[in-house]
């Protein structure tokens, strides 16, 4: 069973099965597809309902066409901040800073089809002028006595959350490397998206993105393998 996830993992990222024989049960494998489909997903574009209001609020600056792009995009930009382990509060308040920068500086962006990068890269601005901020305040904090609430959520208030399992995974990877996997495939930026997010060339992205994807899938591969094992022990 075990070597059966190996070849799904490897065959689901790198190519089909060259053997038809070869094919798993996609049923008791079910676990492997799903990650894998999150893995190779990611964003073909706006969507409809966000090209519009996007092109309306380009079109007009009104507060009513933002109110129709804060609709569609709030809940991307929330989750954004989300996923990179802040509770809802402090999302929610970035996320609508984030939404602030959007409306103030729209005539910033050159290249309407990159505005998603330029989203996220005001978004991990937001996110990198908040960790400085809370690295100041942590300093000062060292010289003041802390209860045990306060201290138990100073130390895990960036971990992941405990029930996903991607982004469990996802945290193993280095820094750098898992900015750029959380931006490809839970934020869904294009490579060029991604190019101005992060302010690299476009080749470097290309070449990150490959080599934390081959990291990721050695991870994957570990952890289920390793879970399987655990079962098939428990079950002998």
């Amino acid at each position: 069973m075990p070597s059966a996830v190996i070849r799904t993992y490897s065959v689901a990222l790198n190519g089909r099965f060259r053997n038809p024989e070869e094919q798993p049960d996609r049923s008791r494998l079910a676990p492997a597809y799903r990650v894998v489909s999150l893995i190779k997903a990611r964003r073909t574009g706006i969507q409809d309902d966000e090209k519009q209001a996007f092109e309306q609020f380009l079109l007009t600056r009104s507060s009513e066409s933002f109110c129709a792009l804060y609709k569609v995009l709030y809940p991307q930009v929330r989750r954004y901040f989300l996923a990179r382990g802040f509770d809802e509060m402090v999302a929610e308040e970035l996320a609508q800073n984030v939404m602030f920068i959007v409306y103030e500086r729209i005539g910033d962006l050159r290249n309407k089809e990159l505005f998603y990068g330029w989203l996220f890269k005001i978004a991990r601005n937001e996110l990198l002028q908040f960790a400085r901020q809370r690295q100041r305040r942590n300093r000062i904090a060292e010289f003041e006595p802390l209860d045990e609430e306060v201290a138990a959520r100073m130390t895990t208030e960036m971990d992941f959350p405990a029930n996903s399992r991607f982004l469990e995974w996802v945290s193993q990877l280095e820094p750098r490397e898992r900015e750029i996997i959380m931006l490809r495939f839970i934020d869904e930026l294009s490579y060029e998206e991604l190019a101005m997010a992060l302010g690299l060339p476009l080749g470097t992205v290309k070449s990150r993105i490959f080599n934390a994807k081959k990291k990721l899938a050695q991870i994957v591969l570990i952890a289920l393998s390793t879970m399987l094992l655990l079962i098939a022990m428990i079950q002998s």
